[in-house]
């Protein structure tokens, strides 16, 4: 029979069909009837509201439409026993029992994965996160990046995809320089206020300091050795970077440096915005007082500013180095390219893709180049707010973040509870709560315990079936089995559209769902009866179908599911 995705999919094109018996060529071509879960799920398990997205074009009521839709579908729909046609229009369905056991049957076997659709194909796809310039240590926002990027990029595996991650750093420009300079103040032990404006005050900056002159003695002077101070510096940086994202199990493909773009790249790219031609005058255009400083004319775009990509004395602003990156990344004949940035990047990468449309077309840019946005995070112990500020040397780092929590696993996890686009408040000492109220906890704790009980059936003498009959369905029809076993069917369709979405916070909700249902099963069904083996069994493998699930979703997250808490 085929899988929770496979269904929906069927059934669509059943009534896709029958539509068209119906209404003919009245019937958009593109029209396909959406799968849904119903508002109330006292209705049924699955609908379809095609009828009400389709009365103004039919000009017909939704429910005749739905008559006309069921009346030539056939009488008995794949895994549903019962269609009905309720409030303005919904055609609701009731999926069989047999079906939801055979599922879960399949499901406590073999897990998610052969119920997840390939989506990919094989396809591949470039994953861009983190990205922070090598200047200290990454702190709690990117931290909150590198959890999202690589939440994504897992789930895109998990449908199919071929992944490549990358880190993209600027390893040159202002930044830099001001991270050697202060550097080289606490390597010559001047006081705080030669440090320059903009300059870095951490305390990893004295450490490097010390360092470099157990190295290289106390003879360096940044007139004469600057260069070295910077090179010192980022090589540093970059060290505690993969130092950090080690902790949370992140590791890249590749680390891409804007120094290798420059200047042949980003020449190039120039050469290519001189030739475009907008209603307002060229793209690419001089300042009447510095003729060397090059400027975007991206309100031709609809930007909001034009934008200077080429400073008077050669140097280039971010969106330049930016704009040749993405046409590298382009070049490298990627499916799909995704860009995880923080909320500080929502300009710079709307001009950027403003530019690249115009460079590759609206359509290239729109299908193959998906850009997710996370908001900032707020650190909270005891309630307060801890200020961050890295410049100033005040702020939490990823690593002690992760230390404080005391588990990569609970702080990845909470990173994943909130959509990105949403604010993040994370509370440094519920993370570290051993109870109901750490969303980790709570979600491995039902693992556990379902863990338990089957060891425990087994001591006893119970087991989870080994084939599958359909015997198994008449001792699963309570209203409580139901309800769990529909739970687990609706897991591959909710994570096919977190792939779809990008979207891995939905992992999380479903986990939650998922850990709540099968407490609030265990809590009204007695689930080992000695003197009931058959329907004992039947529901141990309810069990572990869920215990399936729920450690599957949490690979997804790159979180561990254990037997025992």
């Amino acid at each position: 029979m085929s899988g929770p995705v496979e269904l929906r999919n069927e059934i669509a094109a059943i009534f896709r069909e029958s539509l068209e018996k119906t209404w003919g060529d009245d019937l958009p071509d593109d029209f396909l009837p959406e799968i849904t879960v119903p508002g109330n799920r006292d209705f049924g398990d699955i609908a379809c509201n095609a009828p009400l997205q389709l009365a103004g074009v039919l000009k017909k009521s939704p429910r005749a439409i739905a008559s006309g839709m069921l009346e030539h579908a056939p009488a008995c729909l794949p895994g549903v026993d019962r269609v009905s046609v309720d409030g303005p229009g919904f055609v609701n369905m009731r999926l069989s029992t047999e079906y939801l056991a055979s599922y879960c049957f399949g499901l406590a076997s073999g897990g998610l994965s052969g119920y997840l659709p390939d989506a990919g194909e094989g396809r591949t796809a470039l994953v861009e996160y983190v990205s922070s310039n090598p200047t200290g240590p990454l702190t709690v926002g990117h931290c909150r990046q590198a959890v999202l990027g690589e939440a994504i990029s897992r789930l895109l595996e998990t449908v199919g995809w071929r992944v490549s991650r990358e880190y993209y750093f600027n390893d040159g420009g202002r930044q830099m320089e001001l991270l050697g300079r202060s550097l080289a103040v606490r390597y010559l032990g001047g006081p705080d206020s030669d440090i320059p404006e903009g300059g870095y005050r951490g305390g990893y900056v004295k450490e490097w300091a010390d360092e470099l002159k157990r190295l290289h003695g106390g003879d360096l002077r940044w007139e004469s050795h600057g260069a070295l101070f910077v090179s010192f510096a980022r090589s540093k940086a970059m060290e505690m970077i993969r130092s950090d994202l080690s902790l949370l199990g992140i590791h890249f493909d590749r680390f891409f440096a804007e120094s290798e773009l420059i200047p042949d790249r980003v020449e190039e790219t120039i050469a290519g915005l001189e030739s475009i031609k907008t209603g307002e005058g060229p793209l690419l255009y001089r300042d009447s007082l510095y003729p060397e400083k090059l400027w975007l004319r991206l309100t031709a775009l609809g930007r909001p500013a034009d934008r200077v990509i080429k400073r008077e004395d050669g140097s280039y602003t971010y969106r330049m180095p930016d704009i040749a990156y993405h046409l590298d990344k382009f070049d490298r004949g990627y499916d799909l390219l995704v860009d995880v940035f923080g909320a500080d990047h929502i300009d710079t990468s709307a001009d950027v893709i403003a530019v690249l449309k115009e460079l590759l077309g609206s359509r290239e840019v729109d299908e193959r180049l998906k850009v997710v946005i996370h908001q900032f995070v707020t650190l909270l112990r005891s309630g307060k707010r801890i200020k961050m500020s890295t410049r100033a040397g005040e702020y939490v780092t990823l690593s002690r973040l992760v230390k404080e929590v005391g588990s990569a696993d609970v702080t990845r996890y909470i990173f994943l509870t909130r959509k990105a686009e949403a604010h993040m408040d994370f509370d440094i000492d519920a993370a570290r709560m051993e109870s109901s109220e750490n969303p980790v906890y709570y979600v491995q704790y039902a693992h556990a315990r379902i863990a338990g009980i089957l060891r425990t059936a087994a001591e006893a003498g119970i087991g989870v079936p080994g084939e599958y009959d359909e015997t198994l369905a008449a001792m699963l029809d309570g209203k409580h089995e139901r309800e769990l076993m529909r739970l687990l069917e609706s897991v591959p369709v909710e994570t096919a559209l977190a792939a779809e979405s990008l979207e891995p916070h939905r992992i999380t909700e479903m986990l939650a769902a998922l850990s709540t249902g099968f407490h609030r099963f265990y809590q009204h069904v007695r689930v080992v009866d000695r003197d009931a083996p058959g329907p004992s069994s039947a529901r141990l493998m309810l069990c572990a179908a869920c215990k399936r699930c729920i450690a599957d979703l949490l690979g997804v997250l790159g979180v561990d599911a254990p037997d025992r808490m």
